[in-house]
Formats: structure tokens, C-alpha cells, sequence
């Protein structure tokens, strides 16, 4: 009898994606090649505009690629107890006692878990004496060498089960973990089964209204519910670092957790890839945990990821340009997800360039000017197009792209770490709040400003009569992002003024964890 494989049920989508995949291939060459054909070589902005076209293009070409097809795996439950070790690994830093503590209670009654390792790199009293009154195992360390990886294989080097759960410090799990996910492991190829990271505090600013409900999108939902699941087809699903279910041998075959990265999650998941591992994402919550509460936190998170991801993709060997053992579609995956941190930089270069031309006069292309305006936004709006329906729903027009406008300042702000070596280890403090320091606000509103000083500029030359194509051109392409950024800054604005009690701030651990136990059967955790 040969061994289980895990099966992938192929999404039914409609016919026409197909034709749009087809029609999106066919154009993206053509628009590369006349658009090389263009270019001015005789202003310094020219070639610069080329590259930022360019780049646009082969982002956004991988992105479709890579989203081509989604599938989930066949449902494959374990009926608890079970038979298999599992242990569940719990890294802390600094998180409050209160943000902890339902995490620990429910791991320790996932049905079928062995142990629950309190893993503290802080070695405070008070963590001790509720992992001692709970049941759960504690174990301290003296250093913090390696971060979360590091404190996760501290966490390895004393337990000796075959199956591990990691789980982020706020993040509390369902009963049913277990049951949901180990059955995938009877293909023995099989490293990593990850969940969807979910949240129970959906009035985070991250959570936006959608469909007249209050909490209905969420800022990683693109990631989560549109990306994770085209990744099961080519094995590529990316362990996230929390919520999740590891093979222990693969973890050793991998060196364990990946510790010289502050990314430390992507990067174990690209070891296990290239050395033949399969991974499955399930896209079923299993756990809930608090998302970022100001905008302090959410740059910070942002600017941790791209420091990590582009450091592990310029400066390390196991970065996808070099790494051995990959295939050519978890490759495609790997740079997509890395790349997208420059986009910061794409982003500046699209609103720097049409200023240099209408200061100048002089366009960044030959020919035509009116031609090539009317192409490029054609071909950009085509593009978006494109993105929203591969998104299968989970891509919002307005608020992915305000979020991916909003994540400028983080990509640069990280580009000088990530290039000359910096990887800023750090964890985001939760239940902290809800405004932002006033510098970050601030740079976030000049930035706007820059954008609306931008767009006044083209509209004020476009009504003189100076310049006009290149105005109405300019004006066109800056005033797409300029309104993403001023919906991103009131949307802040009126969440750090909006006067909100979160529903779970004055509940003792116990009742928290009922109470998000007892919410899972409907769409949110109860408020």
C-alpha cells in the first residue's frame, strides 16, 4: 500500500481568469518592449522612469504568475488522543502577563498536546509563577542570542517530541488544533502545516469596513485568503511563525529555526523548501491573537519585514537568487515575496519623476508624449485590473492599495538597514495605545503633503497651459496615489480620535479565552 499524499483540491474559478492570465501575458512584453523603445537617454530621469515602469511590470507579472491557480488540501482530521508527541512552543519577551496568559491556558487544553513550554527570554518572576499555577513547563535564557528563532530552538534542545506548534505570545488556539492539522503529516514529506494569522481585536485600524460590516477586512487578507492558498499548488506555502504545526526532523534536517534573519519565519520556511520538504496551508483559523494597535507598531512591524526579507535576498546565501535545491515556481514565490520591499522606492521614483518633467519641460520619453500617457495608464489600470481579480475577492481596490501606499515610508526607512547590515531583531508590543509618538504622525502627514504639493503643481501647470500633456499625464498618475495616502492618514486619523473600548481590555484570562473559544463558530470573536 503506497503512503498517504496530501491532495490539493483545485479552486473552480470562472473561465474568464484564464482568458485575463492569457491577455495579460500577451501585453505585459509588448508594453516592455515599446516602452524601452522610448526611452529618453538624455535627461537623467529618464532611465529612471524606465526602471520604475519596469519594475512595476515584473512585480506585477510574478504576482499574476504566481497566483495563477489555488487549491486547498482535503480535509484530513485526527480524532484526539493521539499517538504522537506534540509539544507546543510559546516564545516570550516582553509581553504582559495578561497578553500571555490566555495563550497559555489555551494551549494547554488543545486536545492531544503533551506539553506546553513557556519559552522566556526575559526570565520574569511573574511568567514563571503562572506557567508554575497553570501546569505549563518554563524555561528562561540567560541571553536573548537569535531572537525569537533562537529562543523557539532553545525550546527544541529540551523536548523530544516528534511534532511542534509554535505559537506567538498573544496568540490564543482553538481546542481542535491538533485534530485539524496533524493528519497531514501521514505524508511523510510533509514539514509544516501553517494557519491563517487571526485576530479578536478587530477594531484595529488594520480592520477596515466592508460590505456595511464594521471589522470585515483585514489589511493581511489578500496574504492569508488570496495568496497562501495558489502557494499549496506548486508547495511554496511560507510558515508564518505563529499558528502553525512543524515535523521535528525536518526542523533538524534545516539546522532548526532560522536565527540570522530578523525574518526568521520566512527563512526557516525557504531551509525546509530547498531541502525537498513539502508544506500545507490551511486556511481554517486555529488560533486568534491581537493585532497591531497604532501606527508606531504597524511601521515598525512593516519596517522589521523588510529588513529581514531584503537581507536574507541581497546578503545571504540561502537567499532564492542562489539557494540550491528549490523548484523554478518556489523560487518565482521566494523573489516575489522578497522584491515587493522595494516597492517603497518604486513608489518614491513615481512621484518624483513627473515633477522632474514638468520642472523641466522635457519628457522622460520620444515621441508622441500624448501617446505614451494614454498607454501608461491604460497598462496601469489594466494591471490593477488584473491584480483585484486574481485576488478572487480578498484584494479590496481602496484599501489594499492605500495600505500598500501607506508601507512607502517603512520599505524606505528600511532599504539603508537592509543593504549595509543592520536586521533589527525586535517584537511588536500588543495592548499598548491606540495613537501613534506625534514625529510618526508627523512624517506620515508631511509625506501626504509632499503628495498633494505634487498634484497641485500639475494641476496649477495644467491650468496656465504650460506643459499640458505632460501636466494632464502627471496629474492623472499623482493624483491616484496622493488619494490613497490622504484616505490612509483620515482613516488613522479618526481611529486614534474615535473614542473605543475594546471589549476584552477588563476580562480575566479564563474569561478571554472562553469568550474567543465560544466566537469561533461565527465569522468574529464576539464584542
Amino acid at each position: 500500500m503506497s503512503p498517504y499524499r496530501v491532495d490539493q483540491i483545485p479552486d473552480r474559478d470562472p473561465p474568464y481568469l484564464r482568458k485575463l492570465f492569457v491577455v495579460f501575458l500577451t501585453l505585459a512584453p509588448v508594453f516592455v518592449v515599446w516602452r524601452t523603445a522610448v526611452v529618453n537617454w538624455t535627461v537623467w530621469y529618464g532611465p529612471l522612469a524606465w526602471a520604475a515602469e519596469m519594475f512595476a511590470v515584473l512585480t506585477t507579472t510574478m504576482f499574476v504568475v504566481s497566483l495563477r491557480r489555488s487549491s486547498r488540501p482535503a480535509p484530513r482530521t485526527v480524532t484526539a488522543p493521539v499517538d504522537r508527541t506534540v509539544d507546543i512552543l510559546v516564545p516570550t519577551v516582553n509581553e504582559p502577563l495578561p497578553v500571555l496568559e490566555p495563550t497559555v491556558i489555551g494551549a494547554l487544553r488543545v486536545r492531544g498536546v503533551r506539553d506546553v513550554i513557556v519559552l522566556d527570554d526575559g526570565d520574569r518572576a511573574e511568567i514563571r509563577a503562572m506557567a508554575g499555577r497553570l501546569g505549563a513547563r518554563y524555561l528562561p535564557r540567560t541571553s536573548s542570542e537569535g531572537a525569537k528563532a533562537g529562543n523557539l530552538n532553545h525550546g527544541l534542545r529540551i523536548t523530544d517530541a516528534e511534532f511542534v506548534i509554535t505559537l506567538d505570545a498573544d496568540h490564543v488556539p482553538l481546542p481542535e488544533f491538533i485534530e485539524k492539522t496533524l493528519g497531514y503529516f501521514d505524508d511523510p514529506d510533509v514539514a509544516v502545516v501553517q494557519s491563517p494569522q487571526s485576530f479578536y481585536n478587530t477594531e484595529s485600524f488594520t480592520f477596515r469596513r466592508r460590505g456595511g460590516r464594521d471589522g470585515a477586512w483585514h489589511e493581511q487578507e489578500m496574504f492569508y485568503g488570496g495568496v497562501q492558498p495558489t502557494k499549496n499548488t506548486v508547495n511554496s506555502a511560507i510558515y508564518t511563525g505563529t499558528s502553525a504545526m512543524l515535523r521535528r526532523s525536518a526542523l533538524d534536517a534545516a539546522g532548526g529555526f532560522a536565527e540570522d534573519t530578523s525574518t526568521e519565519d520566512i527563512h526557516t520556511s525557504l531551509r525546509l523548501h530547498a531541502r525537498g520538504w513539502k508544506s500545507v496551508y490551511l486556511e481554517e483559523p486555529l488560533a486568534y491573537g491581537l493585532e497591531v494597535d497604532n501606527l508606531r507598531q504597524y511601521y515598525g512591524t512593516r519596517r522589521r519585514w523588510a529588513i529581514g526579507s531584503l537581507h536574507l535576498l541581497l546578503r545571504h546565501p540561502d537567499s532564492p537568487l542562489r539557494a540550491r535545491g528549490l523548484s523554478i515556481h518556489q523560487r518565482l514565490n521566494y523573489l516575489s515575496a522578497m522584491i515587493a520591499h522595494f516597492q517603497g522606492l518604486n513608489r518614491l521614483l513615481y512621484l518624483l519623476i513627473p515633477v522632474a518633467a514638468l520642472t523641466t519641460g522635457v519628457a522622460q520619453v520620444r515621441g508622441p508624449y500624448a501617446v505614451y500617457g494614454f498607454a501608461f495608464l491604460a497598462f496601469t489600470v489594466f494591471s490593477i485590473y488584473t491584480v483585484v481579480a486574481f485576488g478572487r475577492g480578498h484584494y479590496h481596490l481602496l484599501h489594499s492599495e492605500a495600505f500598500a501606499v501607506a508601507d512607502t515610508l517603512p520599505m524606505l526607512a528600511a532599504l539603508p538597514a537592509a543593504l549595509f547590515g543592520e536586521r533589527q531583531f525586535g517584537v511588536t508590543q500588543k495592548r499598548a495605545r491606540r495613537t501613534a509618538d506625534a514625529r510618526l504622525k508627523w512624517a506620515y502627514r508631511i509625506f501626504t503633503l509632499v503628495e498633494l504639493s505634487a498634484l497641485g503643481f500639475a494641476v496649477t501647470r495644467l491650468i496656465q497651459g504650460e506643459h499640458v500633456v505632460i501636466a494632464a499625464w502627471a496629474a492623472a498618475s499623482l493624483a491616484i496615489s496622493t488619494g490613497y495616502a490622504v484616505f490612509f492618514l483620515i482613516g488613522m486619523e479618526r481611529y486614534e480620535r474615535r473614542p473605543v473600548t475594546p471589549w476584552y481590555t477588563h476580562l480575566e484570562p479564563e474569561q478571554l479565552y472562553r469568550r474567543i473559544v465560544a466566537g469561533t463558530d461565527r465569522e468574529h470573536v464576539p464584542a
